[in-house]
């Protein structure tokens, strides 16, 4: 059998990636028997049974080190979140949507803002900050000018790493210019409602090195994290969690509750309003998403 990596998964055929190349695989009907669905990702031993067209059956799929449930992938090491500095503006919203999803999984993230050569709100520039504040690593980058490439592509050097990030914000640019050689599809910037158009259809992981794997996904895009508890995403936002055991009641969920310190915290500046917004934001998803 051949050791290999499934870099796409599409209708049923695992494109899996080995010293031979791309081998188009089949799953054998024994992981159907243990309800192991493979995912883009997984570390894997095939057999190939025809090898002038590279095909072959998915025989074994390893131990996952980590399995994300949306995106569904497996063993990732870090997600890096690229957003723009203007055209468009920062989601925020998703980028504390793709946080807490991080969180829950105990993965790193690198949150990256590209087109640094355009200017930012300075409502935006504070809240920028207030995510290094929290311990998260934030760069500022720029595709055009190659300002800040050299510490991202460290960061990515040796890793398996998930992007994530809307359309538009230069993603794909971005990642070909940190690897020249290397080339995800580009999608074209659409000036009338500066959004770019969708190029990723499908999870995809792509070999940059011997040791670093990049994985493009739409899955990200779209996030929700109604599979969680409401009472879980407290502990998600490191400066609510830093703050909370300070709260009356060890259940207060920092929303109506009586001698909540973290709104304390929020009113006095020492946690971002824009932050406690969207924590508040992401709680009624998950409520409003239970009652369907």
């Amino acid at each position: 059998m051949i050791k290999g990596r499934i870099v796409k998964a599409i209708s049923g055929f695992f494109y899996v990636q080995t010293n031979e190349g791309v081998i188009t695989c089949k799953g054998r009907g024994i992981l159907k028997k243990k309800e192991v669905t493979p995912l883009v990702g997984d570390e894997v031993e095939v057999t190939v049974t025809q090898h002038e067209v590279s095909e072959g059956m998915l025989e074994l799929i390893y131990r996952r080190h980590n399995e994300l449930i949306r995106p569904p992938v497996a063993n990732v090491d870090q997600v890096l979140v690229v957003f723009a500095h203007q055209k468009p503006a920062p989601n925020f919203v998703l980028l504390d949507r793709i946080l807490v999803m991080a969180e829950s999984q105990q993965l790193p993230v690198i949150i990256c803002f590209n087109k640094m050569d355009m200017n930012s709100s300075q409502e935006d520039e504070k809240l920028m900050k207030a995510y290094k504040q929290a311990g998260y690593q934030v760069l500022h980058v720029s595709a055009a000018t190659g300002e800040g490439l050299s510490t991202l592509k460290s960061s990515l050097q040796a890793h398996t790493t998930a992007l994530a990030g809307t359309s538009g914000v230069g993603k794909s640019t971005l990642i070909n210019s940190l690897f020249p050689g290397f080339s995800l599809e580009t999608g074209k910037l659409s000036v009338r409602i500066n959004r770019g158009k969708h190029t990723t259809r499908h999870s995809e992981l792509f070999q940059v090195n011997d040791e670093t794997w990049l994985m493009d996904t739409p899955g990200f895009s779209t996030l929700t994290v109604d599979y969680l508890e409401k009472e879980e995403v407290r502990h998600y936002f490191r400066e609510i969690e830093a703050v909370q055991e300070k709260c009356r009641f060890s259940s207060c969920l920092h929303l109506e509750e009586p001698g909540c310190f973290v709104k304390e915290a929020v009113n006095i500046g020492d946690i971002h309003s824009n932050r406690y917004q969207n924590y508040k934001q992401i709680i009624e998803e998950i409520r409003q998403n239970r009652r369907y």
